[in-house]
């Protein structure tokens, strides 16, 4: 399947179901088969919770049995101190056995590195986090030694860290290659914004890498964005039409659910 030529209007006609983990996709050819699946797809939602600690959102999250990853920011980043309660709504994250990311921002390559640092070290001493996703990342070829720097720097205090980078669009592809198992958001945009040409077919070598996050997005839209992240095979993805800070969209329960291997 050429992956490209499937624009919005094109997965208006093909997505036909999403619905306990099922996806049919005209033109894919014939009824699903009900023999195991040799390659399953792990589709996982990123959750940016961004909001404060008292939400009701976190109860949400805590309740959610499916698996998430769930983006933790405390004050841009981790704050001056300790936040007890903060640190119990990560500790509950956790404890349901969802997976916590720690947020760090690079300003596109242009933040002092030392600084991110130190806000990654930060986050390991207060909060035991060692998972970092590093928003404001960088697409451009010029900065990857940035970042091959930074994340170089940041495993030699501490091999069992894992990065996210947040380009919020596709990189150059040397951004795949920075550290083992490095992941990429490929794409955070309002999904009106979305055409052909926001996921490259290259992606695909680099599938269980890619993240995509929709912004502005009503329901049906979430349901597209989980279709195309699940036939492009990626990792993962999220929608919302609310802002990061306020909580969880209306239809978190039906996005929750789209969590599955199939």
């Amino acid at each position: 399947m050429n992956y490209e030529t499937l624009t919005r209007a094109g997965w208006d006609r093909r997505l036909l179901l999403l619905q306990g983990g099922a996806l049919a996709l005209a033109g894919c050819g014939g009824s699903r088969s009900t023999a195991p699946v040799a390659n399953p797809v792990c589709l996982q939602v990123l959750v940016p919770a961004y909001f404060y600690k008292t939400n009701t959102a976190w109860k949400q999250l805590v309740a959610t049995t499916q698996p998430l990853v769930v983006i933790a920011n405390a004050n841009n980043g981790p704050g001056a101190a300790l936040d007890v309660g903060y640190q119990l709504a990560i500790n509950e994250i956790r404890a349901a056995g969802h997976r916590v990311k720690a947020y760090v921002h690079t300003l596109y390559g242009k933040r002092d590195p030392a600084l991110v640092l130190a806000d990654m070290d930060a986050w390991s001493r207060l909060y035991g986090v060692n998972d970092f996703f590093i928003d404001e990342a960088s697409a451009l070829t010029q900065d990857l030694v940035y970042y091959r720097d930074l994340l170089a720097a940041a495993s030699a205090k501490n091999p069992a860290r894992k990065y996210m980078l947040n380009p919020g669009t596709t990189p150059v592809a040397g951004y795949f290659d920075l550290s083992p198992g490095v992941e990429v958001l490929v794409y955070e945009k309002p999904w009106s914004s979305y055409d052909a040409s926001s996921l490259p077919a290259w992606l695909d070598t680099v599938a269980s890498q890619c993240w995509i996050m929709a912004l502005s997005a009503t329901e049906v839209q979430m349901q597209e964005v989980a279709a195309i992240a699940r036939a492009r095979r990626f990792a993962g993805f999220f929608a919302t039409n609310v802002p990061f800070t306020s909580g969880l969209p209306a239809y978190w329960n039906s996005q929750a659910r789209l969590a599955i291997c199939s």
